[in-house]
């Protein structure tokens, strides 16, 4: 395409103004179809951002030792110390940006959603040696019990004031309340006993007599 050509076209283009392309062509001693050519090509290079060359990185050659190292655990410092001693002549802050990038690929790549049934698991939280001061000055000190059913997202939620295990049984009919008396039993046991076991599958002396 002619140089003369596009100025010409590129002229009516900043005015604002579509060309006749048999005046343009008689113009410049061309075809019309020419001038019609350089004018479509002008109208798609001015609606299509011109594209961004990615400039190269000093991690370039040293992305895939990097990668290793990541999946050998090895921290970002004593990375960049490895391919520093390989001619790296990067920062120490452009290698542990990237180490963190990996890292949180890796852990949303590992991210795995967890289906729940009903009446087959729960979370139990009990905070205690809670405060509270009234305006009078007076001390109201409590323990909290929350209970959640991940399936339902059901909530449960009361108030102590000691941590004595007939208070504990007292609270409400456990059984009922989380429709699973072996939950129920999970729970007492965690609470009373401060074992890890959640929820009993087998035969169990705490479930011999009914909560």
């Amino acid at each position: 395409m002619r140089k003369d050509i596009r100025e010409g076209v590129m002229i009516h283009m900043i005015n604002e103004i579509k060309p006749n392309y048999a005046t343009l062509a008689k113009q410049y001693d061309c075809d019309y179809r020419t001038v019609k050519r350089a004018y479509e090509e002008a109208q798609d290079k001015e609606s299509k951002p011109p594209e961004r060359k990615k400039r190269p990185s000093k991690l370039d050659p040293y992305r895939e030792i990097i990668q290793d190292k990541i999946k050998d655990q090895c921290s970002a410092y004593s990375i960049f110390k490895f391919i520093e001693h390989k001619g790296f002549g990067g920062s120490y802050s452009l290698v542990k940006t990237y180490c963190r990038q990996l890292k949180q690929a890796k852990v949303h790549k590992a991210t795995v959603r967890v289906e729940h049934s009903p009446a087959l698991s729960a979370q139990v939280d009990w905070k205690e040696d809670m405060r509270l001061i009234s305006n009078q000055g007076k001390i109201f000190e409590f323990n909290i019990f929350l209970y959640v059913l991940p399936y339902s997202k059901k909530k449960y939620v009361t108030l102590t004031f000691d941590r004595k295990q007939d208070t504990l049984f007292v609270l409400s009919r456990w059984g009922e309340l989380f429709q699973s008396p072996e939950i129920a039993a999970a729970i007492l046991d965690r609470l009373v006993h401060h074992v890890k076991v959640f929820k009993i599958t087998g035969k169990s002396y705490r479930m011999r007599d009914k909560i």
